[in-house]
């Protein structure tokens, strides 16, 4: 027994959490390489290394994906201190290249003063497709940066290839990521790119883009819908999300041809991005002007927002919303109490369903099968759920306020 719980206390420390061991770099000057503050890891490894996310048979384990800042030319090594040995250890260690190589694309190379040679090429690196917007943000220590949105499809000579590489990301820092396919003519991809200064010349870096998925509605409109959107984390927190948000919503709202603009399964943070910029381009429209808001969510906004930004029904309402909390007072006990009773309206929609089915239910159960049904909407419980709703929603409403307010 004794040897037994050696053994597995020695195979315990042949296992690492992948997502420290990955290790991922977006490189500009060959030192960044051995500068470990360029570095960043996964948020998630379960699609390669298990719902465990740990690679088993190695200490120290290190799985280095180094990528060029433009091109996205990718260096991949794995390093450890040591490894299981199958004749005495009688297991085997996790066949790490092999699961990486699922993800990225062929073409990578395993020796770092080739991947330095790549690095030299990304001078000649220039972003795909058309320019859509460009930007500034200040920065402490750099100053002014410049950003560029371009929009490309996969007629662009070098995009399916570079596209490959970029999407890879994917996998790391979304949860239910998987590859499009490509064949299909109607994505259309948006691109971010950073504009930087290396020995006196202008290069880009990749930041993060987003891929739209256009939907056919009859009898001749189309309803793009996002389907992936992926700021890199070197960059997030400085407002690109929105930025690229907005540009996109802008070069759909000019095509007379698109219906409305939709996602795939949107994360909560994509939710709360897309109400800061849906509200911030709602708020100029007429019909949400501030006198207008307090006497409800009207047909004209809908319509408005609809044929001017194309935005649908369900987000527009959102939007009021939001703008009617900002322009109410709500030290003021009346007007709290009709935002309140307005917004709870809304969320009382699905109760209701729920009245209405037990109404029919009561036509065609035996007694104690009713009892069972009723406990599930039990009116008290019901009026809990609908106050924590309220008081949930409210809270990120107000976020979104203030974020209106520190960007104005």
């Amino acid at each position: 027994f004794n040897t037994l719980s050696k053994s597995t206390k020695k195979l315990a420390e042949y296992k690492c959490d992948t997502n420290e061991a990955i290790c991922l770099k977006l490189v500009r000057f060959p030192e960044d390489l051995e500068d470990d503050s360029t570095t960043f890891h996964p948020e998630y490894s379960h699609q390669s290394f298990g719902d465990d996310e740990v690679a088993f048979g190695y200490k120290g384990l290190q799985i280095q994906l180094f990528y060029t800042a433009g091109n996205l030319s990718t260096l991949f090594k794995v390093k450890y201190s040591s490894k299981v040995n199958e004749k005495f250890d009688c297991v085997e260690a996790d066949d790490i290249e092999g699961k990486i190589r699922e993800i990225i694309p062929a073409g990578f190379t395993c020796n770092t003063d080739d991947f330095i040679s790549l690095l030299e090429k990304d001078a000649n690196f220039k972003p795909f497709g058309t320019l859509l917007h460009t930007y500034t943000v200040h920065n402490e220590e750099a100053g002014d940066l410049t950003y560029q949105i371009h929009k490309a499809d996969m007629t662009c000579p070098g995009f399916q290839e570079y596209h490959e590489r970029l999407q890879t990301f994917l996998m790391w820092f979304i949860e239910t990521a998987s590859f499009i396919d490509t064949d299909d003519d109607r994505w259309d991809f948006f691109l971010l790119f950073e504009k930087y200064n290396k020995d006196g010349e202008t290069l880009y870096a990749t930041v993060g883009y987003m891929t739209v998925y256009n939907y056919y509605v009859y009898p001749d409109k189309t309803r793009p819908r996002v389907s992936q959107m992926l700021i890199l984390p070197p960059f997030q927190g400085e407002g690109h999300g929105a930025q690229l948000l907005e540009a996109v919503h802008r070069f759909y709202c000019n095509l007379p041809k698109v219906q409305d603009i939709t996602a795939e399964d949107p994360s909560e943070s994509y939710v709360k991005l897309r109400d800061y910029v849906l509200v911030k381009l709602c708020q100029s429209l007429t019909s949400f002007a501030a006198d207008k808001l307090h006497l409800g969510f009207s047909a004209e906004m809908a319509a408005e927002a609809q044929e001017k930004l194309k935005i649908n029904k369900k987000h527009a309402r959102r939007v009021y919303e939001i703008l009617r909390l900002k322009a109410t007072d709500m030290s003021d006990e009346e007007k709290a109490k009709a935002y309140r009773l307005e917004v709870k309206k809304r969320l009382f929609g699905p109760y209701r369903k729920n009245q209405r089915e037990l109404t029919k239910m009561r036509k065609c159960l035996r007694p104690e099968e009713l009892v069972s049904h009723m406990g599930q909407m039990d009116t008290q419980v019901q009026h809990e759920e609908l106050e924590k709703s309220y008081q949930d929603l409210v809270a990120d409403y107000r976020r979104t306020i203030e974020r209106l307010a520190t960007q104005a």
